[in-house]
C-alpha cells in the first residue's frame, strides 16, 4: 500500500465491522475497568475535538484506558496495538468531518436502557466521556462554563453525570422517559460549542503557524537574498511595502 493510500485510509470513517472490533476489544479482558466503552469514547474524542485547543496524542490517548499507567491494554502484539489506534484515531478523523461539514447533522453514540419492558436512548457514559474529555484542559473550557449561554448548551451533558444538581435540575433526570428527552438534546449541544470553539481553535491555529514560520525563518537582512526567489535584494523586493508577488 503506498503511503497516499494508507493517510487517505486515515480519513475513512469506520465501518460496522470494525466498529464491532473496536468495541469488542475496550469490552475484553485486555483493558481495566476503567477503560472507556464505546459510547464513552465517542463523547470523550467529541469533546477533544471540539474544544477550544488541539491536544497531542499523548496528551488524550492515556485517558481512554484509564487514570494510572496500570489500566493501560495488554495487546497480544504491537500487530494489534497499532490496530486498534488506527481504528481510534479513524473514529476520532470522521467526528472532526462530521462537525466540519454539518455540525447540526452530527450524531453521537448513544447506549440504550431497558426500563418496564421499554428501550430507551441512554446517553449517562456519553456524557461522562465527553466531561471527561473536557477535564484534559478544563482551564481552557472555563470561558464556556461561565457563558450562560454556554451552561444551557452544557446543560444536557452535565445532567447525565452531575451529582451536586439543584432540585429543580433534580425534577428533570428522574425518569428514563426524562433522560431520554435530554439526550435528544445533545446533538444540538455539541453544534452550538463547537461553533462556539472555532474562532478560538482558528486563533491557536494561526498563532501556531505563525510561531513556526518565524522559528524556521530566521529575520532576513536588507542586504539579503529575497526569500521570493526573485534573485533581488530583499530591501528592492519584498522589503517593499507595495511590493506585491
Amino acid at each position: 500500500m503506498s503511503k497516499d493510500s494508507k493517510n487517505s485510509k486515515q480519513f475513512l470513517p469506520l465501518s460496522q465491522e470494525e466498529m464491532d472490533e473496536l468495541d469488542d476489544f475496550l469490552m475484553s479482558d485486555a483493558t481495566s475497568d476503567e477503560t472507556l466503552m464505546l459510547d464513552a469514547l465517542d463523547g470523550y474524542l467529541t469533546a477533544i475535538v471540539s474544544g477550544p485547543i488541539t491536544l497531542k496524542l499523548s496528551e488524550w490517548l492515556p485517558g481512554i484506558w484509564g487514570p494510572s499507567e496500570q489500566d493501560n491494554p495488554t495487546f497480544k502484539t504491537k500487530v494489534q496495538a497499532q490496530r486498534i489506534h488506527e481504528l481510534i484515531i479513524r473514529h476520532m478523523n470522521s467526528i472532526i468531518w462530521s462537525l466540519h461539514d454539518d455540525p447540526d447533522a452530527y450524531e453521537p453514540i448513544f447506549g440504550a436502557r431497558i426500563y418496564e419492558a421499554q428501550e430507551y436512548i441512554d446517553a449517562e457514559m456519553w456524557a461522562y466521556g465527553y466531561m471527561r474529555g473536557v477535564e484534559l484542559c478544563r482551564e481552557q473550557w472555563q470561558p464556556i462554563l461561565d457563558d450562560p449561554n454556554g451552561s444551557v448548551a452544557l446543560r444536557p451533558i452535565r445532567l447525565h453525570t452531575a451529582v451536586d444538581v439543584t432540585p429543580e435540575e433534580e425534577l428533570l433526570i428522574k425518569t428514563p422517559i426524562q433522560r431520554e428527552e435530554l439526550a435528544k438534546q445533545i446533538p444540538a449541544s455539541v453544534a452550538w460549542i463547537y461553533r462556539y470553539w472555532l474562532p478560538y481553535r482558528r486563533a491557536t491555529f494561526e498563532r501556531s503557524v505563525a510561531t513556526t514560520f518565524q522559528r524556521e525563518h530566521p529575520k532576513i537582512g536588507r542586504n539579503d537574498p529575497c526569500l521570493c526567489g526573485s534573485g533581488k535584494k530583499y530591501k528592492k523586493c519584498c522589503g517593499i511595502a507595495m511590493t506585491l508577488h
